[in-house]
């Protein structure tokens, strides 16, 4: 985690305090090839690491909801697979480095093989600010009415309910597309938002060239942007377009970006909280 620590935190601790929920803040300290391995280098790295996390307080509400792991580990992708395992995980809450990460190559290698395991929902979250916990006050979700919707519905009600947020779902719509694919996509956005049962939800529909133009335009005045991951079966490994990439590098608010697990025709995603939330 590293640099986007708090905001990554604050948003497992969001989920966690939902309804049901429980979570796990995962604390991984790499062993490396050298003086590493002495078992003094060792326990002072894993000292390090808890002081690192007490640092991590932050003022919220929602602060504390997850218990600590620590763990010495040579893999990391295969220590956060048994974690995932051990404490039945639904969610897995990860940084999504910006340009400025330090180690956004090694993050990025971290999720190209997390990715094809699909055990869990993936939450990705990104920040300009990396020492700020994410408190909104406003949230806007993007709602096209694709696999990913449901969840990424879902998880933009429970962070609103924990957080008292405005939370706000706004579905896209292109001229581009074939009138019948827009029309079948408005229908699942209308059952979705029927779904949420939260009549305090503002509701809008955009109309917009292109996708990534809409939501950048709809942003305006959030404190928090929440969008679903890009689901191909052609490019399982891809997480996000290029357009949107671009777009949300213009965006000054937080963005957290939503992977569902593999969604099937016959098992449609239903919100997360209805049987019980780990993170």
């Amino acid at each position: 985690m590293g640099q986007m620590a708090r905001p990554t935190i604050s948003i497992g601790d969001a989920l966690a305090a939902a309804p049901g929920g429980s979570g796990n803040l995962l604390a991984l300290v790499e062993i490396r090839a050298g003086r590493d391995n002495e078992v003094f280098a060792q326990e002072q790295r894993r000292r390090d690491m808890l002081r690192w996390v007490a640092s991590l307080e932050y003022a919220s509400e929602v602060r504390r909801r997850l218990s600590v792991t620590l763990r010495m580990t040579a893999n990391l992708a295969s220590s956060i697979r048994d974690a995932v395992v051990e404490t039945e995980a639904t969610s897995l809450v990860l940084e999504w480095p910006t340009t400025a990460s330090p180690r956004r190559h090694g993050l990025s290698d971290l999720t190209r093989q997390l990715l094809p395991d699909r055990v869990t929902d993936i939450v990705f979250v990104r920040s300009n600010n990396p020492n700020q916990a994410i408190t909104p006050r406003s949230i806007l979700a993007s709602i096209r009415g694709g696999a990913s919707s449901r969840v990424v519905a879902s998880t933009a009600a429970m962070l609103a309910d924990t957080y008292g947020s405005a939370l706000t779902l706004v579905h896209i719509q292109t001229d581009s597309q074939h009138p019948d694919r827009s029309r079948r996509e408005w229908e699942s956005f209308e059952q979705i938002v029927e779904d949420l049962h939260r009549p305090s939800t503002m509701v809008r529909l955009h109309r917009h060239d292109n996708p990534a133009g809409g939501i950048l335009e709809e942003a305006a005045g959030h404190d928090l942007v929440i969008i679903g991951s890009r689901l191909s079966p052609s490019s399982p490994n891809v997480v996000v377009g290029r357009g949107l990439l671009r777009m949300v590098r213009r965006l000054d608010c937080p963005v957290v970006m939503v992977r569902p697990k593999h969604v099937s025709q016959a098992e449609p995603a239903y919100p997360i909280a209805r049987n019980g939330h780990r993170a």
